[in-house]
């Protein structure tokens, strides 16, 4: 096998999503099951220790003393949500600078479309 015909398919800008796939979902379905496991063995333990599940704090972290107690949403979780919408915007925009994907040819209007290819034939 060819490594380097291998990294030219995969490395066309057309291609680069789908191998960002290929990683990334793997690796969140494996954090949420990971996440969700945790969850259940904490639901259990506070189940079976009556006492334990009215002073425990709910969370599958351990209490840190430096943490508030009482945290206000509105403008502390507005303000990190709107700093990620702001990073990921900037991060999409330099994507779509710097990968040149090819875009379909402009529309022909003196030119139809085969109707054997067309979706609604198949129906």
């Amino acid at each position: 096998m060819d490594f380097h015909q291998l990294w030219t398919i995969l490395s066309t800008p057309d291609n680069v999503p789908i191998v960002m796939l290929l990683i990334v979902v793997p690796f969140y379905t494996w954090y949420g099951l990971r996440q969700s496991f945790a969850n259940d063995r904490l639901i259990a333990q506070l189940e079976a220790d009556p006492v334990m599940a009215k002073t425990h704090h709910r969370k599958t972290q351990p209490w840190r003393p430096e943490w508030a107690r009482e945290i206000h949403v509105w403008p502390f979780l507005l303000r990190i949500e709107f700093l990620a919408a702001i990073i990921l915007t900037i991060i999409l925009m330099v994507w779509s600078i710097t990968l040149n994907a090819p875009l379909e040819e402009p529309a022909n209007p003196t030119l139809t479309m085969n109707p054997s290819k067309a979706p609604w034939y198949f129906l």
